[in-house]
C-alpha cells in the first residue's frame, strides 16, 4: 500500500513539475525579461519587419546557429535601430544587442549562440522611430552554457584571444552592399563551467563589444554577454563603396581591448588583414 501511494506522489509531483516547466517560460518573459528592457511598450509580434531563424533541435548546444532576416531596408528615413537577441531560459536571457545604422544597407544577422535548455528564443527590433517589432522560435538543446571546454584547448583559446579573421563577398541580388563575416578569437567562458581537474567553475570571459567601422563611419555595435558561443561569429552587410579600410574593435569582460584592420575592394568578395 505505501509503495501505491509513493507512486501517486511521485506521479502528482512529475505533473506538477511539466506545469511549472510549461508556465515558467511565458513567466520569464512576461515577469522578468520583457519588463526590465521594454516595460509597458507595445510589442508587434510576427514577420513584418523581421524574421527570426533557429534550428528547432540543436545538433550542438554550444553552437547554435541563429539569424535575423529584417523585411525592410536600412534607409536614414527608416531603418532598424536596435536589434535583441533574448534565449528566455538561458542563465542570462539577454544574448546581444545591436546597435545599427543605415551604413548597413540590411540589418540581416547571424551568429552563434550557447542554449542552456530547451526554450524559446526571441529577436526584437526597434526602428529608428521607437517602434518595436518581435518574431520568436524554439529550440531544443541543453548544456551550452555550462559544458566545460578542455582543459588544453582552453590554453590555446587563451593564447588567441583577439586575432581575427575577416571576409566578405558581394551579394547576388544588390551589388550596393556586401555579405561580411566577422570571426573572432575568443574562449567566450561562461563562468558555469566546471575546471575537470579542479571541479571549480572557471571564472567567466568573454566577449562583452565589438565595434565596427567603414573608413571611419560607424557600421553596427555589438554588446554581447555569455550567450554567444566561442569564438564570436558575426554575419551582417555593410555599403563598401568603392572600397577601403574596415576596423573591428573588441572588448572583452577582463577588460582587453583589440582592434584590427582589413582593406575591403569595393563590393568584392575580398578582404586581407
Amino acid at each position: 500500500m505505501l509503495r501505491f501511494v509513493v507512486r501517486i506522489v511521485v506521479v502528482m509531483l512529475g505533473c506538477s513539475g511539466g506545469v511549472i516547466a510549461e508556465q515558467s517560460e511565458v513567466d520569464v518573459w512576461e515577469t522578468l525579461i520583457r519588463p526590465q528592457h521594454f516595460g509597458d511598450r507595445e510589442i508587434h509580434e510576427g514577420k513584418s519587419v523581421i524574421e527570426l531563424r533557429v534550428p528547432l533541435r540543436a545538433e550542438d548546444s554550444g553552437v547554435v546557429p541563429v539569424s535575423v532576416n529584417a523585411a525592410i531596408e536600412q534607409t536614414p528615413e527608416r531603418y532598424i535601430e536596435r536589434l535583441y537577441v533574448f534565449v528566455d531560459k538561458n542563465p542570462r536571457p539577454l544574448a546581444g544587442k545591436f546597435l545599427l545604422t543605415p551604413a548597413m544597407g540590411r540589418a540581416d544577422l547571424a551568429m552563434r549562440l550557447r542554449i542552456n535548455e530547451y526554450t524559446t528564443v526571441r529577436a526584437i527590433a526597434e526602428t529608428n522611430d521607437g517602434t518595436l517589432y518581435m518574431d520568436t522560435g524554439y529550440t531544443r538543446a541543453s548544456g551550452g552554457c555550462s559544458e566545460p571546454p578542455p582543459f588544453l584547448k582552453l590554453k590555446e583559446a587563451r593564447e588567441r584571444i583577439g586575432e581575427m579573421r575577416f571576409r566578405t563577398r558581394a551579394d547576388e541580388k544588390d551589388e550596393s552592399v556586401a555579405l561580411a563575416h566577422l570571426l573572432i578569437s575568443h574562449p567566450n567562458v561562461t563562468g558555469l563551467q566546471l575546471d575537470q581537474r579542479t571541479r571549480a567553475f572557471i571564472p567567466a570571459e568573454y566577449v562583452t563589444e565589438v565595434v565596427v567601422r567603414f573608413n571611419g563611419e560607424h557600421i553596427m555595435t555589438a554588446e554581447t554577454d555569455i550567450s554567444i558561443s566561442e569564438d564570436p561569429s558575426f554575419r551582417f552587410f555593410f555599403q563598401p563603396q568603392s572600397g577601403g579600410t574596415l576596423t573591428a574593435e573588441m572588448t572583452d569582460s577582463k577588460g582587453r581591448n583589440v582592434t584590427r584592420s582589413f582593406e575591403v575592394e569595393g563590393t568584392v568578395a575580398a578582404a586581407t588583414p
